[in-house]
Formats: structure tokens, C-alpha cells, sequence
């Protein structure tokens, strides 16, 4: 009895002693983090490096582009005012050169009149002498005379007035010589200015040349995270929560900013979302501003996160339009988001196709499916066109038979949505199956992503507070990668 009481004690000593040891654990446990993803951790660093030196690069970039357009500016100057000094040097040339001449001209008007009339006293005593003799009439003689003298004294004037222009030409020439001078110190000022733009623009090309390799380290660094997503999801079922087991999406906007709120977007990466749209654009003008503002801001910083993101374009088709203008107006439209998106570095790999949304607040009351079909015919050409890739077309079932109704559309990629159940995007509760011209069947939908839901737990993939959209795509990895430039 004695032994078997010395063992039970020992084993409620054992016991006792295990559960500390277990209590130590869960309790260091709890106050450590979970376990994260090496491989996405490493990534993530890397990406927060390179977006160091980034800002570093184009902090540089900046400043040696402010240096080059002083310099721009400097040279222009100094070219405008060396060619205003050239002006007004070839204009006092000019000038010499018409008061030599006009000098020479009277001087030898002067040198004729003095051979003409004798000069000196002697032979003008002689000449009076001869034109007396000659004349019949000696009033004739001293009327003569006396206009040679006028002669005489009016040539004494010009005299003086060609010193006076003489000794004003004298002038000219020394302010001649001055802006010569001040040209040739612009002129070595001047090619002093385009040793240093040349330097400049060799620094300015060089930090152009560091940032595209940062970024091109950053667009390898942002396909690793891709693709190490999209590997957990084909590991980890949690994570593919989507109708199927399917790769799982999201679609954002201004509303996802509840009190301009941020969204964590590696919080929704890390919740399994792989895919993204974001409203980049808005033809409504109340929509424009914000979709613009919160498109630039969530587009990169989504990519960063390892998200393949896009955007789409909320259409408003022009009231009262014909449909044969409808075509050119969907063409214009379209220019909206292929430029915005341009401005956000454009379709690089790891970008997602330019989307078209077309539902019921697209159309205005009385707008004939001729004019949607041919305004939605116009976008998805356009967007073709510029960016090679073909348009995503979104829309519901119900609008998309009514109002979309031609084959061609058939050849965009389609992202419906249907709430109404989440076996079959073809059909509804209510309605049955809704053939569309992108039906194989009257339920069978060729769909590339389906728009589930709007009600997704927000906070749960990064969104401040509030509902949002989650959608899934239709087919594997692989393809969803080739979308997306991959």
C-alpha cells in the first residue's frame, strides 16, 4: 500500500510539474507571433529596400532635374541676350559703315569745289581778275564772286558737321569695341553652360538608368509575391473561399475608405485575395476626382502587396446620343482610364486588363441597346487599340441580355455578377437561366470572373470598416497569370 502511495504521489508531482511546463509554453506562445511565410517575409523586405532607394534614386533624379532646368534656363538667357549684343552690334556696324560713305561722299564734294574755286587768296584774286576781263558786265563778275564765296563758307560748315559725325563715329567705335568684348565674355559664358548641361544631363540620364533597374528589381520582386500566393492557395483550401475553391478576388473604390480610412492591402493579401479592380476612372463628374485620387494611391500600393491589380471605368453614356455617334463616344471614353492607368506606370506584367463597367446607371432613361451595344463596341476597340490587350466587359445578367447584344463583345473576357447563388453565375433564384451573348447554353456562362458577392467581411481583408465585393476567377493560375502579363 505504501509503494503504491509513494507512486500515485509521484505521479501528481509528475503531473503537476507537466502542466507548468505546458502553461510555460502556451504562455510564451501566445505572446509570440504566428508563424509567417519565410519566402513572402523575405520579399516583403525587399521590396521596403527598394522602395528606399527609389526615393533615394528619384530624390536625386529631382534635384539634378532642377539643376539641368536652371542650367536650360541660364543658357537660354545668355543665347537671347548674346544675340540681342550680335543685333546691336551689326546695327552699329551698319550704321559706320553709312557714315564712312556719307563722309567720303561730301568729302570729295569738298576736294571738287576746293580745285574748283582756288582756295588761297592769290587765286582768288586771279580768278576775280579773269572773270572780270571776261564778263561784259562787271555786277555780273561780282555776283559771281560772291556766290563763290557763298560757296566757300558753306563748305566750311560741312567741314564742321563731318567733325562733329567724325568724332560721334569715334564713339561708336569704342562702344563697338566694348560689346564686342561683353560678346565674347557671353560667348565663353556660354559654352561654359553647355560643358555643365552636358554634365548634367549625363548625371540626369544615369539616375534615369538606377531607377529603371530599381524598378525592374522591384517588378521581379512583386512576381515572386505573386506567385508565392498563388502556390499557398493551391496548398491551403482556407484560403480559396470563393464559390468552387477558386482563385479569389476583390473590387475596390472611394467607398472602401470609410473616413478616408487607408486599406491594408497586405492584410487582404494575406487573407487570400490575389487578385484586384480598382474604380481608376469616372465619366459621372462627381465620381471623377475621387476615383482618380484613392485609384493612385491603392493601385501601387496593392501591386506592392503582391496583388495583380487593375482598374476599371464606371461608363456614363452621353444622354440623347445617336447610335451611330455611340462608337466614337465609347472610343473617347475609353482614353479615360488607358491614359490614367498609363500614368500609373501602364499595362506592365502584373497588371491586369482595362476593364469596362456597364450596367444600368451607364445608361440614361430612353438610351436604346443599339447605343450601349455600339458605345460598348467603341470602348473595347479603343482599349484594343492603345494597349493591345482586349477590354474585361462587367456587368449583370439582366443588363447584359438586354442592352449588350452583339456577338463581338462575346470576344472580351466577361466579369459578371450574380449575388443570387453560388453554384451557377447563369442563372437566378427567380428568372432561371439568362442567355447572354457570352452563353454556350442557356445555363452555361462563359465567364472569366464572377462578382459574388458585395457583402465580404471587410475588416477581414484590410478594409477599414464595412462590406465589400469578392469575386473568383474562372480558370487556374496559369491563366490568370498569361491575363496579367505573366
Amino acid at each position: 500500500m505504501l509503494r503504491v502511495g509513494l507512486k500515485i504521489r509521484l505521479s501528481k508531482q509528475i503531473f503537476i510539474f507537466l502542466l507548468v511546463l505546458v502553461f510555460a509554453h502556451s504562455t510564451t506562445a501566445s505572446a509570440m507571433p504566428m508563424p509567417r511565410d519565410a519566402e513572402i517575409d523575405n520579399a516583403r523586405a525587399e521590396i521596403a529596400e527598394s522602395k528606399k532607394e527609389l526615393k533615394a534614386a528619384q530624390d536625386v533624379l529631382k534635384q539634378t532635374t532642377e539643376e539641368l532646368n536652371a542650367a536650360i534656363a541660364e543658357d537660354r538667357r545668355i543665347r537671347a541676350e548674346l544675340e540681342e549684343a550680335q543685333r546691336q552690334r551689326d546695327q552699329i556696324i551698319a550704321e559706320i559703315k553709312a557714315l564712312v560713305e556719307e563722309i567720303a561722299r561730301i568729302q570729295s564734294q569738298i576736294d571738287d569745289l576746293v580745285r574748283a574755286t582756288f582756295i588761297d587768296g592769290t587765286q582768288q584774286e586771279l580768278y576775280l581778275v579773269e572773270a572780270i576781263l571776261s564778263s561784259a558786265d562787271s555786277n555780273e563778275a561780282l555776283s559771281t564772286f560772291a556766290s563763290l564765296q557763298s560757296l566757300l563758307a558753306n563748305s566750311s560748315k560741312i567741314i564742321k558737321l563731318l567733325n562733329d559725325d567724325k568724332a560721334a563715329l569715334e564713339i561708336k567705335e569704342k562702344e563697338l569695341e566694348a560689346r564686342e568684348k561683353e560678346i565674347a565674355e557671353k560667348k565663353a559664358r556660354s559654352e561654359e553652360i553647355v560643358v555643365e548641361l552636358t554634365k548634367v544631363r549625363a548625371r540626369a540620364a544615369e539616375e534615369a538608368e538606377k531607377i529603371k533597374k530599381i524598378i525592374i528589381k522591384q517588378e521581379a520582386i512583386l512576381k515572386k509575391l505573386v506567385l508565392a500566393g498563388l502556390s499557398r492557395n493551391r496548398a491551403n483550401v482556407a484560403a480559396r473561399v470563393g464559390p468552387g475553391d477558386r482563385i479569389l478576388g476583390s473590387d475596390i473604390s472611394r467607398w472602401q475608405h470609410a473616413g478616408n480610412a487607408p486599406i491594408n492591402f497586405v492584410k487582404m493579401y494575406d487573407a487570400g485575395v490575389r487578385f484586384l479592380f480598382i474604380k481608376g476612372t469616372d465619366s459621372n463628374p462627381l465620381g471623377a476626382a475621387p476615383a482618380k485620387y484613392w485609384s493612385s494611391i491603392d493601385f501601387p500600393a496593392a501591386r506592392e502587396a503582391g496583388i495583380l491589380t487593375g482598374i476599371y471605368h464606371a461608363a456614363l453614356i452621353p444622354r440623347g446620343i445617336s447610335a451611330d455617334a455611340a462608337f466614337g463616344a465609347g472610343q473617347q471614353q475609353a482614353d479615360l482610364p488607358i491614359d490614367h492607368l498609363n500614368s500609373l506606370g501602364g499595362l506592365v506584367p502584373g497588371v491586369l486588363p482595362i476593364v469596362l463597367d456597364i450596367e444600368s446607371f451607364s445608361r440614361p432613361s430612353g438610351t436604346s441597346a443599339a447605343v450601349v451595344t455600339n458605345f460598348s463596341l467603341g470602348f473595347v476597340a479603343r482599349v484594343k487599340e492603345r494597349t493591345g490587350k482586349d477590354a474585361i466587359v462587367y456587368s449583370n445578367l439582366n443588363f447584359l441580355r438586354n442592352y449588350l447584344t452583339t456577338s463581338q463583345l462575346a470576344n472580351n473576357p466577361l466579369w459578371v455578377a450574380n449575388y443570387s447563388q453560388t453554384s451557377n453565375p447563369a442563372s437566378t433564384p427567380t428568372g432561371g437561366c439568362i442567355r447572354t451573348v457570352w452563353s454556350a447554353s442557356a445555363c452555361e456562362l462563359n465567364w472569366t470572373f464572377w462578382q459574388y458577392t458585395d457583402r465580404g467581411n471587410g475588416p477581414a481583408y484590410g478594409i477599414p470598416r464595412g462590406g465589400l465585393d469578392l469575386n473568383v476567377f474562372a480558370f487556374g493560375a496559369n491563366e490568370l497569370l498569361a491575363m496579367a502579363g505573366y
